[in-house]
């Protein structure tokens, strides 16, 4: 799913500058639009309120903190000890979020916490999806590889849906319709980031396509480990593309029947990662030399159209939603 197409230089400026001139302090928000857009998720959240990018920060710190544990453990069993130990306290401490009866009244531990239990009591997010994102991270404790997409997908849920989860309840929808989309968007991006970080994860020793893809193409987790660029590799990732492309496919397919204004930021978050997608097979699925990115310009466009997308009319001229 592609919106137009804009040729020439000029015609982004002026479909940037009009989202400028069209939202609250234009000056402000044109200075980090082009200042700040280095981070895919943070031009997403300017376009959120003050609290809402305040939960949105918290949200990021709580997954940053529980992925570092595993992520940066020390080597060997004391580390993998140590990391089962600190995440077990992070259970406990969303438990003290959310004040469980059995705890005797014992209050949240942390400054992040203590933060979530505010934001918490504005925007209600649903408990289980914190206690999912700490399964998630658990399972790159357990295991380098996933044998198939069923287990596959059950991980990208925890580390990626869940997130979503608490993003849309910050967004202020939390309907059926909106959670669906964002079981299927956070699939679609955590499917996005595993192919383009093959490189990356291999190098930490980890092969997320699944075993039995690769095995249909006659390749093991050792060639990727090792780097092995070949038709093999073209073609295995090509059907994890196509996996991912499903996930946006049935995402998008949701906006009718939600609020898509709400869903802003999600939105300008799954378009950039589906133009990521679509630099990689631009690149004919070559991720072992360099990590596909978009250049400020392109996130900046990607923002316009999400925007003309949702109906808001923010853009002069702009056309209208592409389906």
């Amino acid at each position: 799913m592609r919106g137009p197409s804009y040729s020439s230089q000029a015609q982004l400026g002026s479909l940037v500058m009009g989202i400028a001139r069209a939202l609250p302090s234009p000056a402000a928000l044109w200075q980090r639009l082009t200042q700040r857009s280095n981070s895919n998720f943070k031009f997403a959240f300017l376009f959120l309120g003050p609290e809402q990018r305040s939960g949105l920060h918290q949200i990021y710190e709580f997954c940053r903190v529980v992925d570092d544990i595993v992520d940066e453990r020390v080597p060997g069993p004391v580390g993998e000890e140590t990391a089962r130990k600190a995440l077990a306290e992070w259970t406990a401490e969303v438990a003290r979020i959310y004040d469980d009866p059995y705890l005797n009244e014992d209050p949240p531990h942390t400054e992040l916490g203590r933060g979530l239990v505010r934001t918490n009591g504005e925007f209600h997010y649903p408990r289980e999806a914190f206690d999912e994102i700490i399964a998630g991270v658990a399972m790159d404790l357990d295991r380098s590889t996933y044998e198939d997409m069923e287990e596959l997908r059950l991980y990208c849920y925890r580390v990626a849906s869940c997130v979503g989860f608490l993003c849309v309840a910050i967004f202020g929808d939390q309907s059926r319709a909106a959670r669906s989309y964002a079981e299927h968007l956070g699939l679609a991006l955590q499917y996005t980031n595993i192919l383009r970080d093959v490189a990356e994860d291999a190098a930490r020793g980890r092969v997320y396509i699944p075993q039995d893809l690769l095995g249909r193409h006659q390749l093991t987790s050792a060639d990727v480990l090792d780097f092995r660029y070949d038709g093999r590799f073209v073609a295995a990732a090509s059907d994890f593309a196509d996996a991912a492309e499903r996930e946006y496919q049935a995402a998008w397919a949701l906006l009718p029947e939600i609020e898509q204004r709400r869903l802003l930021p999600a939105e300008i978050m799954g378009r950039t990662y589906y133009a990521i997608l679509q630099e990689i097979r631009a690149r004919n699925y070559n991720v072992f030399t360099r990590r596909a990115a978009l250049r400020r310009r392109d996130k900046l466009r990607v923002a316009a159209l999400a925007i003309a997308r949702a109906g808001l009319h923010l853009l002069p001229g702009a056309p209208g939603p592409a389906r």
